[in-house]
């Protein structure tokens, strides 16, 4: 884990000194850069924040903006790709939203909510192929992710994959019902421990 706790923070930091570059990674030594990198770190994740809660107010284009710059702090924090990648998926920019979360991919291979979302892209794009391909690839990774499952189905129920669609519907319900059980279990063990 880097000195600043966060496991996806790879940040660069020049130094002038002398006339020349000095680089210090979270691989190296830190030494007095350590208080820099935790700064950097801060506000990485307070514009990543900023960015999210732009997004639930639908301010797209504002959290597009923050989302990039987090990035420019830290290239490579998935979760910002996957994120302005989402953005742009919303301001119907299917391109560049495919364009970040294959960044995110390259970064995270087994990241099944960016395969997912790249799918929806590719499914707006009228690419029905590469969107089922992402959906499938985000439920190898990740069998229970049912949002994959729905949207699949949504494909399947298109006329894409018309063969497949009741054992489809089988698992959403089957998901379905393990987690309103898991859901009891929990509302169970509350009440216990109250």
């Amino acid at each position: 884990m880097a000195a600043s706790g966060h496991p996806h923070l790879n940040i660069q930091i020049r130094h002038e000194k002398r006339g020349t570059s000095e680089w210090c990674s979270r691989n190296q030594n830190l030494g007095n850069w350590g208080g820099a990198i935790v700064a950097i770190h801060q506000t990485t994740r307070r514009l990543f924040d900023e960015g999210v809660a732009a997004y639930v107010k639908n301010e797209l284009k504002t959290s597009i903006r923050l989302f990039t710059r987090a990035l420019k702090n830290d290239s490579k924090f998935e979760l910002a790709y996957v994120s302005r990648g989402a953005a742009y998926l919303k301001l119907k920019k299917s391109k560049k939203a495919i364009a970040d979360f294959n960044r995110a991919i390259n970064l995270y291979p087994r990241y099944a909510r960016a395969f997912h979302l790249r799918g929806l892209a590719y499914e707006k794009m009228g690419d029905t192929a590469r969107a089922y391909q992402d959906f499938d690839r985000a439920l190898e990774i990740d069998p229970d992710y049912g949002p994959a499952y729905h949207s699949r189905n949504s494909l399947i129920s298109e006329g894409a994959q018309a063969d497949f669609s009741l054992e489809e519907l089988d698992i959403i319900n089957h998901l379905m019902a393990m987690r309103i059980s898991h859901l009891d279990e929990n509302a169970e063990s509350d009440e216990l421990a109250a």
